[in-house]
């Protein structure tokens, strides 16, 4: 999952290094940013993320007593309720369009045209939403089944179909050609999942709102739903304050904090959403068996293998953030001012990767003991203080101090979902954890200070070398992080070292 998630990562960015080359940091990037944000924050909030949820945790309990038959029934009633819900979804967004954009970003009336243009490409996108939905439901679904292959490469489709399609019709149609590839990106990462979905009985069924699986799914989905918008509302009101900020035509605010939030998501998806992806259905047998011993191991075990490997990350990111952005964008439409601008920004997002990160495990744990409300309580209070830092530090830093209150208030969130979660296992195995984040912080600080020297040592000029410069830089760090997590007896390196050599089974009890 890993290897693919990686795979899938780096075509994410190829499909933005594409992007920028034919529009930079411009308005219309910017309105594009909005147009294809709205649509994903409805798709979120009423199906997409809130059905693997809840979905996975309940079918889990059906396969794990062996009712398969019970299982598909219920699968098939809810993906007939995906795709009703779904089409719905499309049509109410399509009217609703003219009156979300404004609400999205205020600030895009200051410009003639762009609320305009924001608006139709609103429209473009939001048929996309409808096969997002499927697509997430029928992860959701293989997922369940302990089948994490189709799911994992899909994306891969996914971001190859948008690459394809921006390359094709953005010199044609403009910007409208990005919105249109969208859809089929959508589209194909919906479909090739679907084969291996109906090897395991999914079909279209009756829509049964009486089975107590459904019922239990409707009870849990309003306070699921509730938690996943905590997060897209938090990016949706960092992207509100930006469209407020000075409109500048060669670095678009919004279109810049876009362009520094999907690099740092890059090493979120590859390691944390695999990470807690790949335990969430352990985690939910776990806890449908009160095996509260088991949940505690592996969810630690999580965590610590989580900071071993993102805090190296957060440290390139940190020491190398111009550099990267110089590699991966400046080109075409994309120039020095937008670099600079996306490279500061990426450094106040890169500050809090690693609780960036840790949200998705810790969340997946409260997930499975079922308890959606504890992480919607804590993160309403974040939204009002994300809300808050955003106003207060963009006035100092503009959208530089919007990345910042990001991961402030990112890391307040995990620090006060890890110390509820405590009080509901008993105990929470803080101290392995803090000595983990200890002594790989320190090895990655040492690798940081390096790569900052070497970057600083060094300017190149054209492609290659700024590639063979980021890419030493990179290398020589993760050799003294690696040598330093030896010499501090870092103990998720040698548990790294037996997954490369023996089955995860073993590798997996001996670290716990």
């Amino acid at each position: 999952m890993a290897v693919a998630t990686t795979a899938s990562r780096v075509l994410g960015l190829l499909r933005e290094v594409a992007a920028a080359w034919l529009f930079g940091a411009t308005n219309a990037k910017a309105a594009y940013v909005i147009a294809y944000y709205l649509p994903f924050f409805v798709q979120r909030l009423l199906l997409g993320g809130t059905l693997s949820i809840v979905f996975i945790p309940t079918i889990s309990r059906y396969l794990a007593r062996g009712e398969l038959d019970e299982a598909r029934r219920i699968s098939g009633s809810l993906f007939s309720l995906v795709l009703l819900a779904g089409a719905a979804m499309v049509v109410a967004g399509l009217a609703a369009a003219p009156l979300l954009v404004p609400l999205a970003a205020p600030g895009f009336a200051a410009s003639p045209g762009l609320p305009e243009l924001a608006v139709r490409l609103t429209r473009i996108i939001f048929p996309a939403m409808l096969f997002l939905a499927l697509s997430v439901f029928v992860t959701g679904f293989l997922q369940a089944h302990q089948d994490f292959t189709a799911s994992a490469l899909a994306p891969l489709l996914f971001n190859s179909t948008i690459i394809a399609g921006t390359l094709l019709l953005g010199p044609r149609i403009g910007i409208r050609g990005l919105a249109i590839a969208w859809i089929a990106g959508t589209a194909a990462q919906f479909l090739v999942q679907l084969p291996a979905a109906r090897r395991y009985g999914l079909r279209l069924g009756r829509v049964d709102l009486a089975h107590p699986a459904l019922r239990e799914l409707a009870r849990l989905a309003v306070p699921a739903m509730l938690g996943l918008a905590i997060v897209e509302i938090n990016a949706y009101v960092d992207r509100f304050f930006a469209s407020q900020l000075p409109l500048r035509p060669e670095a678009n605010p919004v279109a810049v904090l876009d362009y520094a939030y999907e690099i740092v998501q890059a090493p979120a998806g590859i390691f944390a959403i695999s990470i807690a992806t790949a335990v969430f259905p352990l985690l939910s047998r776990h806890a449908a068996t009160d095996n509260h011993d088991d949940l505690r191991g592996t969810a630690s075990l999580a965590l610590r293998t989580l900071l071993f490997v993102i805090l190296p990350v957060t440290a390139l990111v940190l020491a190398l953030r111009e550099p990267l952005v110089r590699l991966l964008f400046q080109r075409g439409e994309f120039g020095p001012v937008a670099t600079r601008a996306v490279a500061a920004t990426l450094g106040g997002y890169a500050v809090g990767l690693p609780a960036i990160a840790a949200y998705y495990v810790v969340t997946r744990t409260y997930y499975a003991l079922q308890d959606m409300v504890t992480p919607v309580r804590i993160g309403v209070a974040m939204v009002i203080l994300n809300g808050v830092l955003d106003y207060a530090l963009m006035r100092v830093w503009g959208v530089v101090g919007i990345a910042l209150a990001t991961s402030i208030v990112s890391a307040i969130n995990v620090a006060l979902l890890l110390w509820r979660l405590r009080g509901r296992l008993g105990r929470l195995d803080g101290r392995r954890i803090a000595s983990t984040a200890l002594r790989t912080g320190t090895a990655a600080i040492a690798a940081g200070l390096l790569m900052a020297a070497v970057a600083d040592a060094v300017r190149p000029a054209g492609l290659v070398e700024r590639s063979v410069h980021v890419g030493a830089a990179a290398v020589i760090g993760a050799l003294v992080y690696v040598g330093a997590c030896r010499l501090l007896r870092v103990e998720e390196l040698r548990v790294a070292f037996q997954l490369l050599r023996s089955p995860p089974s073993r590798s997996a009890r001996a670290a716990r």
